[in-house]
C-alpha cells in the first residue's frame, strides 16, 4: 500500500539532530515542521495538520513525556502517532512510561537509518489506513442516517426466496410490523397471492432493472401499495419500494370523478335534449295562441270600437299589452337557451365604437341619458355577443335612470392585477337595488323592481352573465337605493389586446 502525501513534525532541542532525520527520511511526498521546543512543537500540531511526530525525549523546560501527555489529552492531536526518539533512558522502566504517554516506539540514538527508515515508513502507512477507515466510517454513518431517514423502504432481498437480509427503518414504519418479525422473513409473506405470483414471475425474468406495483398486508391487516425499483445482482435483489397508498387513492377517486363526470354528461345531454324540445314547444305552440290572441283583440276593438266605453277600450289594451310582452319573454327565453350552443367567434372589436354605436341603436321611449364613454381597450371577442351584453346593460341603465331629473350613464375600465383581467363597467344614477338581493339579480326571470315601475323580462342579466362567462370572465354588480347601480364584468388578459 502506497504511503502518500504525509506530514511529519520532528520536535528536537538540538537542529543538528532535526537536520539529520530530515535529510534521512525526505522524499517528495512528505513535508516537514520542525519544533526545537515542546511549547513550539505543541503549537505547530495544533495548528497544522500531522500525521506522524518524531519526539525527543530529553529536552530542557519541557520533556517529551510532558509534551506527549498533553498532545494525546487534546481532542485534534490524541490520534497522531508519536515515535520517541532517545539517547539514554533505554531502561525498562522508561520505555513504559513513554508507551503509557502515548508513544507507539521508540528510535535509539544513534540512529540506525534502516530500522528509522521502517519504523516511520510503517506508522505513516497505519495512520494513512486510520485516516481512510474514519472516513470510511463518516461515509457509513452518513449513508447509514440517510437510508433510515428516507420515507421510501430500502432492502436487500434474497433473489431466489425473497427473505429480508438488510431493511431500514421505514420498513418497520410501513408494515407495522417491528423489527425483529420481519428479519429473516421473506417477502412473500406480507402479499396476496396475485402479487406473490407477480414477484415470481420477475424473478424468472433474469432482467437486470425491474420496477412494478404491489400491495403489501400490514400487520393490523390494512393494505399499502408500494411501488418498487429493483436492481438484481450477484444473487439479491437491492431494493426501493415507495408507499403510493395515497396516490393510488386519489387514482382511484379520478376514475370515480370521471365515471360520475361522464354520468353527469349523459345526464346533461338528455337535459340539452328536453330543453330543446321545450324551446321548439316555446317557439312554435305557445306563439299561436299569442298570435290568436292578438288577432282576435284587434278584431273586437275593430268591430266593436264604437260601442266600447272607456273602460272595456282599458281591458282590451291589456290584454294586447300583455301578449306583447309575452312574446318579447319568449324571444328573450329562446336567445337565452341559444346561448349555451352559441360558439364564441373572436375578432378584433374597438370598444369605443362598440359601445357608441350600441347606444345609438337602442330604441327607447325613456328619457335620454348623457352618455361619457372612457378610453376603452380593444380586445378580441365575440362581437355580436358582446354588443348583445352593451345592449342590455346600456338599456338597464338608461331604464333605471330615466325618472331622475339628470339620467347620466358612464362607461369605462380598469385593470384587475390579481385576477389578470380587463374590468369593464357601466354606471348609472338610477333607482338603484338593494344588495341583500344581489344574488338574485342575474337568474333568470329575477326582477328587484316592480312591472309597474319598470317593464322589462328578467332574462337580459342573466344572457349578459352567459355571455361573459362563455368568454372566461365574470360579472358583478354594486348598488344603493336611489343611488344608482354599477354593472361590471371581466375579460381575461388572454382575451384583451393593448392591455
Amino acid at each position: 500500500m502506497k504511503e502518500g502525501n504525509a506530514t511529519i513534525l520532528i520536535i528536537d532541542d538540538i537542529s543538528s539532530n532535526i537536520f539529520a532525520l530530515e535529510n534521512l527520511l525526505m522524499k517528495e511526498t512528505r513535508t516537514f515542521l520542525k519544533a526545537t521546543s515542546g511549547d513550539e512543537g505543541l503549537k505547530l500540531a495544533l495548528s497544522k495538520p500531522v500525521d506522524l511526530i518524531i519526539l525527543d525525549v530529553q529536552m530542557p523546560e519541557m520533556d517529551g513525556f510532558e509534551v506527549a501527555n498533553m498532545l494525546k489529552s487534546n481532542k485534534r492531536t490524541k490520534d497522531i502517532p508519536i515515535l520517541f526518539a532517545s539517547a539514554e533512558l533505554k531502561e525498562q522502566k522508561n520505555m513504559l512510561k513513554g508507551l503509557e504517554e502515548g508513544a507507539i516506539d521508540y528510535l535509539f540514538k544513534p540512529l540506525d537509518p534502516e530500522i528509522t527508515k521502517a519504523k516511520v515508513n510503517m506508522l505513516l502507512r497505519l495512520e494513512l489506513q486510520r485516516k481512510e477507515l474514519v472516513e470510511i466510517n463518516h461515509a457509513l454513518e452518513k449513508s447509514s442516517i440517510l437510508i433510515n431517514n428516507c420515507l421510501d423502504i430500502i432492502c436487500t432481498l434474497d433473489a431466489e426466496n425473497f427473505k429480508f437480509e438488510e431493511f431500514n427503518v421505514a420498513m418497520t414504519k410501513v408494515l407495522g410490523y417491528p423489527a425483529e418479525e420481519i428479519a429473516n422473513q421473506s417477502l412473500l409473506y406480507f402479499l396476496n397471492d396475485e402479487d406473490k405470483a407477480l414477484f415470481e414471475m420477475n424473478k424468472k425474468s433474469n432482467q437486470d432493472t425491474l420496477s412494478f406495483e404491489t400491495k403489501v398486508i400490514c400487520k393490523d391487516q390494512s393494505y399499502k401499495w408500494l411501488q418498487w425499483n429493483i436492481v438484481v445482482k450477484n444473487g439479491k435483489w437491492f431494493s426501493n419500494a415507495r408507499d403510493i397508498t395515497e396516490q393510488k387513492k386519489k387514482e382511484d377517486e379520478i376514475i370515480r370523478l370521471n365515471e360520475n363526470l361522464q354520468e353527469n354528461i349523459q345526464q346533461l345531454e338528455a337535459v340539452n335534449k328536453e330543453l330543446e324540445s321545450f324551446s321548439y314547444s316555446v317557439s312554435h305552440d305557445l306563439r299561436s295562441p299569442l298570435r290568436a290572441i292578438s288577432n282576435y283583440s284587434q278584431m273586437i276593438e275593430d268591430r266593436f270600437a264604437e260601442g266600447m266605453d272607456e273602460k272595456f277600450n282599458g281591458l282590451l289594451d291589456n290584454i294586447k299589452r300583455n301578449a306583447i310582452k309575452m312574446d318579447s319573454l319568449i324571444d328573450d327565453l329562446l336567445a337565452f337557451s341559444r346561448l349555451g350552443k352559441k360558439a364564441v367567434q373572436k375578432q378584433h372589436i374597438n370598444m369605443n365604437e362598440l359601445v357608441q354605436s350600441t347606444y345609438q341603436d337602442i330604441q327607447t321611449s325613456y328619457k335620454k341619458a348623457t352618455l361619457v364613454i372612457e378610453e376603452l381597450p380593444e380586445i378580441s371577442a365575440d362581437y355580436n355577443l358582446l354588443k348583445q351584453v352593451f345592449v342590455n346593460l346600456l338599456s338597464n341603465a338608461v331604464k333605471y335612470s330615466s325618472k331622475v331629473e339628470s339620467p347620466q350613464i358612464q362607461v369605462g375600465s380598469f385593470k384587475d392585477e390579481k385576477k389578470k383581467a380587463i374590468v369593464y363597467f357601466v354606471k348609472d344614477n338610477g333607482a338603484g337595488f338593494d344588495m341583500e338581493y344581489m344574488d338574485k339579480l342575474f337568474g333568470v326571470f329575477q326582477r328587484l323592481h316592480s312591472s309597474k315601475d319598470f317593464e322589462g323580462t328578467g332574462v337580459g342579466l342573466a344572457i349578459v352573465k352567459r355571455i361573459v362567462e362563455k368568454h372566461g370572465g365574470s360579472v358583478w354588480a354594486e348598488s344603493k337605493v336611489n343611488a344608482g347601480a354599477t354593472f361590471y364584468f371581466s375579460l381575461p388578459v388572454e382575451v384583451a389586446n393593448n392591455s
